[in-house]
Formats: C-alpha cells, structure tokens, sequence
C-alpha cells in the first residue's frame, strides 16, 4: 500500500488547499451561522476582519493575533477556534493545532470544519484510525461533505480494506460521474492490487474529464512503466510534467526510467531540475555526483561529493565516491586522505582498504599495498579473495617466493579456489616451472570452467611454445566468448593463428586488439613479429619502436625488441 499511502499526501495537500475562510463565524452551541447583526459583538468581528485581512497578505503570524483576540469576545465560537488552528498548521505548530481543534470538537459535538481539519492533522500524522473516526463523524454530521466520504475511501485502502474503499468512493462516482478525484483514485487502488487494466481505464478517463490533471498522466505513466512500455510512461511523467513542473515524483520516475535504460545525461538532467526545488536535498546532490562520476564529469562529481561531506563530516559512502573520483584523476594524495578518514571513523571498512591499496598498487608502491591487505586479513580471516590479492601484489613487486608463500598458506586454510591456483599459476611462470603451471591453470579450469583468464593464460602458453596449437585455440576462443571485448584474449587469439602460420588472419585479430589496449609492449611486439614474418621490415620496426615506449612493464622486452629492430635494420639495408 505505498502507493496509496503517498496519494494520501497528495489529497491532504489538495484539500488544505481548498480551504477557504467564511464570510461569517459561528458563535452558538450547535454551530450554527450567526450573522453580526445577530451577534452584536463588534470588538469580536473587528478583530476577526483584521485577521483575515493579515491572512490574505500571507502574514500568519498576525492573522493568529488577530483571531485570537477575537475569540476572547466570542468564547464560544467554534469557527474563530477553527480559524486559529488554522494559522497555527501555517506556522507550523501543528500539536498545539490539533490540540485546539481536539478541545473544539469535544465542546462542540457538530462543528463540521473543525472535524474535517482535524482529519487532515490526524493524516498529515499517520493517525489513519483517528483520521476514518473523524471523518465517518462528519459524513453522519454533513451527508454532502463529499471530501470527507473520498478521505475514507482512501484511507480504509491503505488499510487494506479494499471493498470498503471502493465503497465510499462508488458512491461518489454514483452521485456525479464526472467527479474526477473519486475516478482517479478508484484507479490508483485498482493499481495497487494489480488489476492493471481496471486502472488504465479509470486514469484515462479522469484525464479525459480533466486533461490537465498531473497526477492522473504520473500514474498512467507509473502504470505503464510496470507494464515495461517505457515509451508510453516517459510521454505520461513528461506530460505532468508540462502540467505541473513541480511534480517531483514525476521527474523521480523518469530519473529511474532513464538510469534502467542506461540514458545517464537524461537522468542528470532530471536530477539537476530537482536539485532547482530541493538544493538542500542531500540525497539528490550524492545521487547527482555518482552519475557525474558515471559520465567522466569529474570536476562536477567532485563538487557534489564535496557539497554532502561538508553537510555530513562522516558520510562514508560520499567519501568513498569521491576517492573514487580523485582516483580517476590521479589525485592520489587527496584520494588516500579520504579513504585514511573513512578507516578513522570506521577501522573495518573492507572497501575503503581496498581501494586504498588499489592506489598505492598504482603508484607502485606495493609494500604499502601489502600492508593493507595484511590489515584486513587481521580482522577478515575467512574472506579467500584477499590472501588472493596479497599474493598477487608480491608477484607484481617481484617477490615470488613470499606471493608463493601467502597462497600456499591460503590453499592450506581454503582449500582449491580458483583465485589462488590461478595465482598461483603465474608465479610458476614466471619462475620459469611451466609444468606445474599447466597443472595449476588446469585445475583452475576444472574449478571454474569459465574462469576467462585462465583458459586465456593456458592457451596462450601452449602458443607461445608453439605446442598443442589446436588446443590452444579451443581455450582461447572460450575465454573470448566469455570476455568478447578483452584486447588480451583478442592478441592471444592472433597471436595463435600467427603459430599455426595464418598471419593474415593473425594481423587483423592483433590490430583489433591495439584497439582496445594502446599501451601494452607485447601487444605491439606481436604486432611487429606478424610484420616482420611477412616481408614488412619497416613496419615491423614502427611496431617494435611502439613496444619500446612501454618497455617497463615487461621485464626482458628491452632487449629482445632491440635486438629484433637492429636484424630487421640489417635486413633492409642487405635488401638495398
């Protein structure tokens, strides 16, 4: 019943809005009108116009002044009564209100308006039993309240009671089928209980009765949005929001609309309109920077971030986007004080060390990143994953021994786990026991047979030896099908085709995988050994010359490519 408990405020909003004083008050017991000539009390009606007047011009404050002193002339006057708590709903006193109307209605056992107002308070404090006493008062007091019989339709909804909502709201559609408030919500409670085309056709037709009824298009968009013609909904929330442009709820839904479609610039744009209403809304402004964030628009994501944190000193989730973002922008002085005051506030945030260690893994500074995955494996000794990350951190500073000693260690407390055989793996190879790196690739394979690295590790190996080429064509094109974006997978692919002798179709499979990895030494010598083996010496130099740009992050390809450029330069100059 959420649904129906948001309209509850909608239809609250609408009827204080309807709310108008009367020209007369009422003085006698059974509150009936009471003219001032019948009254005789000028101080009391003197009073009562300058408080009106003040209520007019917006000045609640003066209006209750004004009203008061006049009720002091009229003590029994259950509308100068009613007239007070008004102003004190208006500004913002809403106990002592219902505190006034509460002491009304027991000395005056008919006094309608105040009945009716305090059945709005009751609502407006989710006093829904309260609320339905009031109003059924009302309805035996004044059959022809008919806002009191639709506040009961809609309260006993969001009550569950359904047959008794639609009830009190029938009777109304019965009295004038035209009465747009009853259809509108006849169909938010058909809705609700799913019975979708019941609710098209009680929507359509109250827009048809009012075409420019915003919340009606907001709930046919709502309706078809659940039905998944997202089309249809993004034309209802679009057409209130023409109507109304203040309609929050509307720009909300096409907020999510846009997000499940991936159309993140839409739903910025939505989320900034809202922010328009709302600048104070925090949620919005930390919502707003995740898709700045999403968008590349870093400077804005930061800004966003920054606006909650300065609200909210301890906002974690906002600090974490926003080293998240400093991180992108290789601030990673100002990243790493963020993540250092989230562990300060909370000394168990996984997340936060992560990431840490993730930028000092950037930075190459792989002592400090060790330090913190040894940090969580203080407090975190059942999670695998991180003895995986330890162990892959000393393979990247070159300590083989201690990585093969943490992941040993780790299969000791875990048994097999994908993660560290594969891990595992590497530090055979690159300690040159290609024997028991098969066996361990194999194993992870057996474990995790889409594990998309290792079938590419394994058939790459058996490539670049030039053994079991069938072979390793079969597992490469497995890890591509599971990663069929990967530059790495794509260059082991051609670099396969290259073994097996087929070098055009090994040189379109390595140049498509320079698109998706610029930087990578090997990828570029591959390129140049295709180049090199098919006649094309200066362009194979071009490539070699590329790999040399990014010779440090292959340890021996210095050397190797040197020397590859030095044969292909005498082999041209012999050609000459």
């Amino acid at each position: 019943m959420f649904f129906l408990k948001t309209l509850i405020l909608l239809l609250l909003s609408l009827s204080l809005a309807s709310c108008s004083s009367f020209s007369k008050w009422r003085t006698s017991e059974n509150d009936s009108k009471v003219s001032i000539a019948e009254t005789e009390n000028e101080a009391s009606y003197y009073e009562y116009l300058r408080g009106y007047e003040s209520e007019m011009k917006g000045k609640w404050g003066e209006a209750l002044i004004h009203y008061s002193e006049a009720a002091k002339h009229d003590e029994k006057s259950a509308y100068l009564k009613t007239q007070m708590a008004r102003m004190l709903v208006k500004t913002g006193k809403v106990p002592d209100a219902v505190a006034m109307l509460e002491d009304v209605v027991k000395t005056n056992a008919n006094a309608v308006d105040a009945l009716i107002l305090l059945g709005e308070l009751y609502n407006t404090q989710r006093r829904v039993d309260d609320a339905i006493g009031i109003y059924e008062r009302v309805i035996k007091l004044a059959p022809a309240k008919d806002e009191a019989m639709l506040m009961l339709g809609v309260l006993y909804a969001t009550k569950g009671d359904i047959k008794k909502a639609q009830s009190f709201l029938n009777v109304l559609i019965e009295k004038d089928p035209e009465s747009v408030l009853p259809i509108y919500y006849m169909g938010t409670i058909h809705l609700e209980t799913k019975n979708y085309e019941k609710a098209e056709e009680f929507f359509s037709k109250a827009i048809t009765i009012q075409p420019n009824f915003d919340s009606a298009h907001m709930s046919l968009g709502l309706l078809k949005e659940i039905k998944g013609d997202l089309e249809e909904a993004e034309k209802n929330y679009k057409k209130a929001l023409d109507i109304n442009p203040y309609n929050l709820y509307a720009r909300e839904r096409l907020t999510q609309l846009y997000l499940s479609e991936k159309s993140f610039g839409k739903a910025i744009a939505e989320l900034e309109q809202i922010l328009k209403s709302m600048p104070k809304n925090l949620e919005v402004h930390q919502r707003l920077g995740l898709l700045y964030l999403q968008e590349k628009q870093y400077d804005k994501a930061i800004l966003e971030f920054k606006m909650v944190i300065e609200a909210r000193p301890n906002d974690i989730a906002s600090r974490y986007y926003l080293s998240l973002v400093l991180s992108e922008l290789k601030r990673y002085e100002e990243a790493e004080a963020e993540l250092k005051h989230i562990i300060s506030i909370d000394p168990k945030n996984t997340n936060a060390f992560l990431n840490l260690a993730l930028i000092y893994t950037g930075q190459k500074r792989y002592d400090d990143a060790a330090k913190v995955y040894e940090e969580i494996i203080s407090y975190e000794k059942q999670k695998n994953e991180i003895y995986a990350y330890l162990g892959n951190i000393y393979i990247q500073a070159k300590n083989y021994k201690k990585a093969e000693e943490v992941l040993t260690d780790a299969l000791k407390r875990f048994g097999d786990t994908d993660e560290l055989l594969f891990n595992l793996s590497v530090v055979c190879e690159k300690t040159s026991r290609f024997d028991q790196m098969v066996a361990y690739l194999k194993k992870t394979i057996e474990i995790n047979p889409k594990h998309a690295d290792a079938l590419n590790y394994l058939g790459y190996s058996y490539a670049d030896k030039g053994i079991l080429l069938d072979e390793a064509l079969s597992l490469i094109q497995r890890a591509l099908e599971l990663k069929p974006d990967s530059g790495y997978i794509i260059d082991s692919l051609g670099w396969t085709y290259f073994k097996l002798g087929k070098n055009e179709e090994a040189l379109k499979l390595l140049l498509r995988a320079l698109e998706f990895v610029k930087d990578d030494p090997v990828l570029h010598e591959h390129v140049g050994d295709v180049y090199e083996a098919s006649g094309k010496h200066k362009e194979a130099i071009e490539q070699w010359n590329e790999s040399l740009k990014y010779h440090e992050k292959e340890e021996g390809l210095k050397d190797r490519v040197e020397k590859k450029i030095e044969s292909a330069r005498r082999t041209i100059e012999q050609v000459k």
